[in-house]
């Protein structure tokens, strides 16, 4: 089959779907398909050109793994105000529907794209090639907008809604990350057979449990061996929740022994820095995205994992950067809804901690409890590995999505994961 992928984020960019994108496309090559990536010039989190780039309306790149990149041009401007966003979205769904008509014959559109424009552009891009179309959902709009309180419940919110679910009914399939969000999508009106559930994955062999001890990662950041780190890895955005971390440091003020570590960019990572240093936090750390080569080093560096997010956020989803703690055998306290769907798979693994939602206090106590018992930190890591391999390996899930896009029905047989 031809198949394309049409993604605004796509390595060198740090964002998981980026990553996610090129395995799929890897794993569909080696599968016998042909694969052609649409996407854009690498600018995100912050909407700045990556240095060493420069954009043009169209380039061709050619992956080792034999399938074809086409970065299409967009508006690059720092998306600090809605009406830049906007304008992103349009001027990269306008770009990439050109030169996906330029790209030569698809059978199979799968769309991870931006909100409205970007998903509509991929839409008509499918039908006039005669292909099937895969809307793929990671957040579902306007309800992201609004949980991250960018957006009302008004005019524009409903309008948002009604655009999204008329796409919604007029996919061949769509798929998701978690039953939750499915059923937010089947309370729309769309037939539950129509909708797959696909979650995100991680691949085991690419991070693997490391030792944090005399960690060649730790000693370039002087971190010493005898202090925890509680490592938040990942973009620090809207949804992220992460401006508890301020208080939580304070909290912990009288345990210098105990690092928070946040490793990332992000819409709210200034705000974030600027009140550490405003409170003289020596316990609350900050560095930029890692490159590929040393995450495995990073994530091993670490004790435990961290998740933040806002209460009415990852109810129905589990946020993708548990993935990289879980696959390094690393355990997680999560700041999170206690009814959400990441609270439910670390008490069904027992992986973690689940500290509740913006509750500081209680996130310093987690804390400092693990901190305290070692013993308890190793288990959870245990645990933490063996949840990635059940559940959220890279085999099977992209296994799933070409059974879709292969078959067109959601349905989608589960190829068994490799074991460890």
């Amino acid at each position: 089959m031809r198949i394309a992928l049409v993604c605004h984020v796509y390595p060198p960019e740090f964002q998981t779907a980026a990553g996610l994108v090129r395995e799929l496309a890897e794993d569909l090559v080696q599968a016998g398909h042909h694969v052609t990536v649409l996407t854009g010039w690498p600018n995100h989190p912050r909407g700045i050109l990556y240095e060493g780039w420069r954009a043009r309306f169209r380039s061709v790149e050619r992956e080792p793994k034999g399938f074809r990149v086409i970065r299409c041009d967009h508006s690059i401007h720092p998306r600090d105000k809605v009406s830049w966003r906007l304008w992103y979205y349009f001027t990269f769904g306008v770009s990439t529907f050109v030169n996906g008509l330029a790209a030569g014959p698809f059978d199979a559109v799968l769309c991870l794209s931006t909100p409205i424009f970007g998903s509509w552009t991929a839409w008509v891009l499918a039908r006039l090639k005669g292909a099937r179309f895969v809307y793929d959902i990671f957040d579902l709009h306007p309800e992201a907008a609004r949980n991250a309180g960018l957006l009302r419940e008004g005019f524009v919110y409903h309008l948002w809604r009604r655009i999204d679910t008329l796409l919604c009914r007029k996919s061949d399939v769509i798929a998701t990350l978690s039953d939750g969000m499915k059923a937010e999508i089947v309370v729309r009106g769309i037939e539950p057979d129509k909708i797959v559930v696909i979650p995100f994955w991680m691949d085991a062999e690419r991070v693997r449990p490391g030792s944090r001890d005399h960690n060649p990662w730790r000693r370039r950041h002087q971190i010493p061996d005898e202090t925890f780190v509680a490592l938040y890895a990942g973009t620090i955005g809207y949804l992220s929740g992460a401006e508890i971390l301020v208080e939580t440091a304070r909290l912990l003020a009288d345990r210098p022994d105990i690092l928070i570590l946040l490793v990332g960019e992000g819409a709210v990572k200034d705000a974030v820095e600027q009140r550490a240093a405003a409170l003289g936090l020596r316990n609350l750390g900050f560095l930029p995205f890692q490159l590929a080569e040393v995450l495995e080093e990073m994530y091993a560096a670490a004790d435990v994992g961290l998740v933040t997010l806002l209460p009415e956020s990852g109810k129905t989803s589990v946020p993708s950067k548990i993935l990289g703690y879980l696959a390094a055998g690393r355990g997680i306290v999560a700041s999170v809804a206690d009814d959400g769907a990441t609270a439910q798979v670390i008490r069904e693994f027992d992986c973690g901690v689940v500290a509740g939602s913006q509750d500081p206090k209680a996130l310093a106590e987690a804390l400092r409890a693990l901190a305290d018992d070692r013993e308890r930190v190793r288990r959870l890591g245990e645990n933490a590995r063996r949840c990635l391999l059940e559940r959220y390996s890279r085999q099977t899930c992209t296994g799933m999505y070409e059974s879709v896009l292969v078959s067109g029905r959601a349905r989608a047989p589960v190829r068994g994961g490799s074991p460890d």
